[in-house]
């Protein structure tokens, strides 16, 4: 009889020069796309602060009011215009683009008369909190990011940072 010879721990095969040059081709056409997703992100955001400006900078027609009555509600009237033709939308956007998987955004307060935000987020630890602002400061119609308060949270057992920022909009 003849004797078999089992061996049932192989060598695992190594790839070749053409499954390595693939990889690499891969790994090379991923950072590609990232980067031109992430510039094509700004180049819209930036178009988005520009389209702003233009709709804010158009003059609006305004018709004098008959009497002073008239005049109360009138300027009432373009008070809530000039609220519901400002665009957040360069605001969004910014968030969108700064936003991380280590920041929990709790609340956003709009202020339109100063073209600000303030928002209120956790994080785990205070430098991811300081890494979302310097990227939110870095993005287009931000003029402004700034830290105005931070704390601990020790009643929950992982202790995050509870953190406040205003951010200045503006080209």
């Amino acid at each position: 009889m003849a004797r078999l010879d089992f061996d049932f721990h192989a060598q695992p095969a190594r790839p070749g020069t053409p499954g390595i040059a693939l990889a690499l081709a891969g790994v090379a056409a991923v950072i590609w796309a990232w980067s031109a997703l992430h510039a094509a992100r700004a180049t819209e955001a930036g178009l988005a602060v520009q389209i702003a400006a233009v709709e804010q900078a158009r003059p609006h027609p305004a018709a004098k009011p008959a009497t002073p009555s008239d005049d109360a509600a009138h300027a009432a009237q373009m008070r809530i215009a000039a609220q519901l033709e400002y665009s957040w939308q360069p605001a969004f956007d910014a968030l969108a683009v700064a936003r991380s998987r280590k920041v929990a955004l709790i609340s956003l307060d709009a202020i339109q008369a100063k073209s600000q935000l303030k928002l209120v987020g956790e994080a785990r630890q205070l430098a991811d909190a300081v890494h979302f602002i310097e990227v939110l400061q870095q993005q287009p119609g931000i003029r402004r990011a700034a830290l105005t308060q931070h704390e601990i949270q020790a009643a929950d057992p992982q202790h995050p940072v509870r953190f406040n920022i205003l951010v200045e909009l503006g080209p």
